[in-house]
């Protein structure tokens, strides 16, 4: 399993545990490439591959939870909805409130929970908090924990739209964009922090980078459905 899904699967382990713990558009630019069924099919593409490495995450932390608590029977529980790492927090939050454990809050800008406000003393109790963790995991699943199982999927129709539709809408807004590197580097850093950033030599402060970046979506945001 790539490095990223293990990470996964050791920080829904450590959710688990903590549970214990704490309770105790283009605007005028767009082209076939920022839609269509390129698109359509990368986005499928990273989907499933998505969902293999969230699959094996569940599983790794079913191993945690039967080894603490014996054969636990888990339900086969479908993705909700795939979220951002800040989404993560409050919609764990809601999920395990609706489950009976109001007191768990957001925390760390949403990237963590904090269980000291749940009402656990049971071991019955924490059984069943450690149970709907690891159901909630299940439906609200954080794309970006999986970068390095998609990267290599998006990575080709990026560099297609940055080339094709991104430096071309830049160029035609005025804007100065740096040069575009070959298609093996760009992949290589793709997702990474040092991916190449097409707007880096936008002038005026992050109001004018965000103007630009409404203008001429980064091929993230495409890919996200927000562009």
């Amino acid at each position: 399993m790539p490095a990223r899904a293990v990470a996964a699967a050791l920080r829904l382990v450590a959710l688990l545990a903590a549970a214990g713990a704490g309770a105790a558009t283009l605007a005028g630019c767009a082209s076939p490439a920022a839609d269509g069924p390129a698109l359509a099919a990368v986005r499928a593409e990273r989907e499933v591959a998505a969902m293999g490495a969230h699959e094996a995450a569940l599983e790794r932390a079913a191993v945690f939870l039967r080894d603490k608590w014996g054969p636990v029977a888990l339900p086969d529980e479908p993705v909700v909805r795939w979220v951002t790492a800040t989404e993560w927090g409050p919609a764990m939050a809601r999920c395990l409130s609706d489950s009976g454990f109001a007191g768990v809050r957001p925390a760390d800008d949403g990237e963590r929970l904090d269980y000291s406000g749940a009402r656990v003393q049971s071991t019955r109790e924490f059984f069943e908090i450690d149970v709907a963790s690891w159901v909630c995991q299940a439906r609200y699943p954080v794309l970006t924990w999986f970068e390095e199982d998609v990267r290599a999927i998006e990575a080709p129709w990026a560099y297609g739209y940055v080339t094709s539709s991104l430096v071309p809408c830049l160029l035609s807004h005025g804007y100065e964009v740096p040069a575009t590197p070959a298609e093996q580097e760009f992949t290589a850093a793709w997702r990474t922090d040092a991916a190449y950033d097409p707007y880096a030599l936008i002038g005026g402060g992050a109001g004018e980078r965000a103007r630009a970046a409404a203008r001429c979506p980064a091929p993230e945001t495409v890919l996200e459905g927000a562009g």
